[in-house]
């Protein structure tokens, strides 16, 4: 398959040839960064968990293929937390440059440390350092005792929810201003075409065409990351609350919901490797 670039750019309204690249050249490029790796892992992992599910109902908890998906879902969770070594140093730097910007910007001390991108930056940061805990005790290379490594589980997971919450603010406040900015740009496009053809402005046109079509996907980004933070949020609902009696009881919804999840994640990843494919 052929992929080729979603918006009309500049260089293909001056009649220069659009890159081409196959499967294989976008394969390569999501598999080469850690993100990528992680998501297509994620995507994996609850696949086999999906599968596992359904072939227990259906031959039986003691089937050999239950016992290898499950072996498998495993081994990936484990996987994932050794690849996010140091992860977290990522969301200290995004702090940093949150507050710095928010500091150039005159916003005082108090609104910088409390801004949605900041507690979002923070809590993620403090999730990620958390599985590394949960990594090490799982592994049992320190924190060997159970009761750290629930402690440590339920820490990461109520971090995790937390930045979900702030995530999904962020998000929305992206999907509102593309759709802000998309209405304004419709509304100059029509008073453009309304006016005598030899009036308009060709140039103006396609240029506002070229941002209504790269806002609209920008707004569809934002919404997809609202529903994935929200799905990825319900699925470690369970863990951060704690509570006995209290949980998820449908396997096959939450199996499904987790599939959802790395499935929308995995579209992510996969998307901005085949933009960056175009800006080569």
């Amino acid at each position: 398959a052929r992929f080729g670039r979603n918006i009309m750019s500049s260089d293909t309204a001056r009649g220069k040839p659009v890159k081409s690249y196959d499967a294989l050249d976008v394969a390569v490029v999501l598999l080469k960064r850690r993100e990528g790796i992680d998501k297509t892992l994620k995507l994996v992992r609850y696949a086999s968990i999906f599968a596992a599910s359904e072939a227990k109902d259906a031959f039986g908890a003691d089937s050999p293929f239950v016992a290898s998906a499950t072996a498998l879902e495993k081994s990936i969770g484990n996987a994932r937390r050794a690849l996010r070594l140091g992860k977290f140093l990522g969301n200290v730097q995004d702090l940093r440059d949150e507050l710095r910007d928010a500091q150039s910007r005159g916003v005082s001390v108090l609104k910088r440390w409390t801004s949605a991108a900041a507690a979002c930056a923070l809590l993620e940061g403090a999730y990620y350092f958390l599985e590394q805990g949960v990594w090490l005790s799982k592994a049992g290379v320190a924190m060997r005792e159970k009761t750290t490594l629930d402690r440590l589980v339920r820490w990461s997971a109520r971090a995790e929810v937390m930045s979900y919450v702030f995530s999904v603010s962020l998000s929305l406040d992206e999907a509102r201003a593309c759709a802000v900015a998309r209405r304004r740009h419709e509304r100059a496009l029509s008073m453009e075409l309304s006016r005598d053809a030899h009036d308009v402005d060709s140039d103006a046109v396609d240029t506002l065409r070229s941002s209504i079509a790269r806002e609209r996907i920008e707004w569809r980004r934002a919404v997809l990351a609202i529903v994935q933070d929200a799905t990825d949020a319900v699925l470690s609902f369970e863990d951060a609350l704690d509570v006995p009696g209290v949980e998820l009881s449908h396997e096959r919804f939450v199996n499904a919901l987790g599939l959802l999840a790395a499935a929308l994640d995995f579209h992510g990843k996969l998307t901005s490797a085949i933009e960056s494919l175009d800006d080569e």
